[in-house]
Formats: C-alpha cells, sequence, structure tokens
C-alpha cells in the first residue's frame, strides 16, 4: 500500500485497505470493524501511527512518527520542530525558575548570618557558571594557534593592509562603567570562572587589529619577538574545549595582549547589573553563578569588597 496515495472520494481501512462504508465513514471511522479495529487501536497505543494522516507506520518510518507521505512528512517535520522548541523553552524556563530560587535562599540566608540589613537592597544577580575540567593543552592546539598566529602578524605588519575591526557587536565597553563598578563586576567575573572564553578555541578571538595595538605599544619588537611572547603565555594546562589561554587562575594574556572584546565583554546578566546600578552610593550586591540549575559559587559585594560564599 502505498501511504501516499490517499483517496478523498473513497476511503479504505487504514489497515486492509479495504474500502470502507458510508455509514462508517459518517461516523469517522477508520478501519473495518472487527480485527482491523482492534488492531488499529493497538498500534496507536503503541504510537506506530502517522501522527498526521494516522496510517500505520513501516519499521523505519517509527522514530519519526509520521509516514513517507510528502505533506505528512513536511506537516510532522514541522510540528516536531515545533515541539522540541516548545519543550526546551519550557525546560530553559524552569531552569531558570530553580537557579532564582535557589540563589535567593542562599542569600537570605548570608544575610542572616552575618550583620546586614535589608536583604532587598542586595540585588540578585545569577550569571553563568564555567564548569569544564582543566586538561593537557593537545600539541595540535598548541600548533593551530602558532599558525593562526603568524597568519595574523603577517598581515599586521603589510603596509597596505586594511583594519580588520574586533567581533564585539552589541557589547558595551567597559569604560562606560565606573571604575568601583568595573571592580565588582570583575570580581563577578571570578565567581563565574570565564563562560565567556569557552568560544576563545585556538584563536583566543585575536585579530589584525589585536596585533597592531600590541606592535604599536612595543615598537621594539620584531615580528618574530611578538609571535614568542605570545607562544611564550600558552601553558601545559588549560580548560577543556575553552580558550587557550584560559586556564585555573583565569586569562594567561595580560589585558595589553588580549583582543579589545575580551577586555569589554559582560555577560547579558553582568549588563542588566550595570545598567541598574545607582548612580552614586556603595555597591552592593549578591551574584550567583549556576549552571542548569545547580548553584557552583556565589559572592557579596558590600562597600566596595567582595566576599566568597559557599553554596548550599
Amino acid at each position: 500500500m502505498n501511504a501516499s496515495s490517499i483517496s478523498a472520494t473513497a476511503p479504505t481501512c487504514l489497515m486492509c485497505d479495504a474500502p470502507l462504508s458510508a455509514s462508517l465513514t459518517r461516523s469517522g471511522k477508520r478501519c473495518c470493524p472487527g480485527e482491523c479495529e482492534w488492531r488499529y487501536a493497538l498500534l496507536r497505543r503503541q504510537d506506530k501511527v502517522c501522527a498526521v494522516c494516522g496510517r500505520p507506520l513501516a519499521e523505519q518510518e517509527l522514530s519519526a512518527r509520521v509516514c513517507a507521505a510528502p505533506e505528512c512528512r513536511r506537516i510532522g517535520l514541522a510540528d516536531f520542530a515545533r515541539r522540541v522548541y516548545e519543550r526546551n523553552q519550557a525546560r530553559s524556563q524552569a531552569l531558570i525558575q530553580q537557579e532564582i530560587e535557589r540563589a535567593t535562599r542562599l542569600r537570605d540566608r548570608v544575610m542572616s548570618a552575618f550583620p546586614l540589613q535589608e536583604p532587598a537592597s542586595f540585588p540578585l544577580t545569577v550569571i553563568p557558571a564555567f564548569t569544564a575540567r582543566l586538561v593537557n593543552l593537545p600539541e595540535r592546539r598548541r600548533s593551530n594557534f602558532r599558525d593562526h598566529l603568524t597568519t595574523l602578524i603577517a598581515q599586521a605588519v603589510a603596509p597596505a593592509s586594511p583594519p580588520i575591526p574586533d567581533r564585539a557587536e552589541g557589547q558595551t565597553a567597559v569604560a562606560e562603567a565606573p571604575p568601583a563598578a568595573r571592580a565588582v563586576m570583575g570580581m563577578a567575573c571570578s565567581c563565574c570562572k570565564g563562560a565567556c572564553c569557552k568560544d576563545g578555541a585556538d584563536h583566543a578571538y585575536l585579530t589584525v587589529d589585536t596585533i597592531r595595538r600590541y606592535r604599536a605599544a612595543h615598537p621594539e619588537q620584531r615580528p618574530r619577538d611578538t609571535l614568542a611572547a605570545y607562544l611564550d603565555r600558552v601553558g601545559h594546562r588549560t580548560y577543556e574545549g575553552s580558550c587557550i589561554f584560559h586556564r585555573g587562575d583565569g586569562c594567561a594574556l595580560p589585558r595589553d595582549m588580549r583582543a579589545d572584546l575580551c577586555n569589554r565583554h559582560y555577560c547579558k546578566a553582568l549588563l542588566e547589573f550595570q545598567r541598574t546600578l545607582p548612580a552614586e552610593g556603595p555597591i552592593r550586591a549578591f551574584f550567583v553563578a549556576a549552571d542548569f540549575g545547580v548553584v557552583r559559587a556565589a559572592a557579596l559585594a558590600h562597600e566596595n569588597q567582595m566576599l566568597s560564599i559557599a553554596p548550599e
């Protein structure tokens, strides 16, 4: 039986393909009474019928839950994608709510343990938590970075090479935040441990403009000196799957060697925290680094000091 040849004028039984009587068609029945009917009911309970047209599925069609008919395939896959999206959205919202509830309980516990008043005056900010493990740096990654850096240096010293801006679309510059706010947000980043570094891979976000800026600050260096300066910063241990310079104690590069993007990037949570800061007075905050609903680290900012808190 060809699942794509469904006749609208002569309905047939979904099991035996025999023509259905007018009375069965009017009543909405799609199978002949008796054995066909109960066999079809069993298939439905086992999710072995097409979710669109109701036809029994072949073995190779079971995973998709739709038959081979083009229209059923189109509708079924679109519906499947929608349901996956909705399920992921619901899961994300549930995890976010779980993080907020756990973070609030932790803040209230800390407030009660310290002589601090008005817990609400310490705004709660939930930031990402980086949880990858430290591993030995493969020689392949070191070689990839050397090749990438060699290309950047060659382009940077070429007199006719046009400037290539750093990839920092939509980011707010660090200079826009007051020094005290930058200090507090920097301490919050140490609580996170570098979730924003994970896409640095073997390029560390470095661009031609990064190398030009560094060379302008070090005019005495020849190209091979610049190459050596960066390679000397590549260690033997790094976080798995993260930037080649991402170590257990933070970034191996000083700020003047980092890409502009690294120097001015804040996650969305910290940008929102910065936006809601009071115009003057001491900065109060409670930061919680969480990963999929699990609180990994926390820190209290009070009177421009940061206190690390053990999660519950």
